[in-house]
């Protein structure tokens, strides 16, 4: 398959995953004190622009091609031509993202995993969450869905 092909219905599924299951979740951690992070929220956490600005900063900087290239026959086996890699980050009162982890590691190739947390990392602020119009740190989770052919 054409990796534009790929693309597209790497975008598909990206915004079906992305409707059906953002959320956002504090989960605490060592490095990051419990109690800097809020849990309960009025207003979760978002990309700026929103589901399709999302999708489109993905298309425009996930680099697939080591991930295609790695997914022989074994890894075809052991992680399937549909991956999802779950992210779980932080993102701070200024919209800054960090701590970002694959919650998941195990589910996804190790190409597929390196190339996720890149493209995380690139990642413009997002809109922080809020609690009464003030913006707080929360912790986040969002999937990011690939199909390998």
């Amino acid at each position: 398959m054409q990796l534009t092909g790929l693309k597209t219905i790497f975008s598909i599924l990206l915004f079906m995953v992305m409707c059906s299951s953002l959320r956002a979740q504090v989960i605490a951690k060592r490095d990051i004190p419990a109690d800097s992070l809020v849990q309960n929220v009025d207003d979760f956490p978002y990309f700026k622009g929103g589901v399709v600005a999302w999708s489109r900063f993905l298309q425009n900087n996930l680099d697939l091609s080591r991930t295609v290239g790695a997914m022989d026959s074994v890894a075809y086996a052991r992680y399937g031509s549909r991956q999802t890699a779950v992210l779980k980050f932080i993102v701070c009162e200024d919209g800054s993202i960090c701590n970002i982890e694959i919650e998941n590691p195990d589910k996804v190739s190790p190409e597929f995993a390196k190339a996720v947390l890149s493209v995380m990392r690139k990642s413009p602020p997002w809109m922080p969450g809020q609690v009464k119009g003030k913006p707080v740190k929360t912790r986040f989770r969002q999937p990011v869905v690939a199909v390998i052919e």
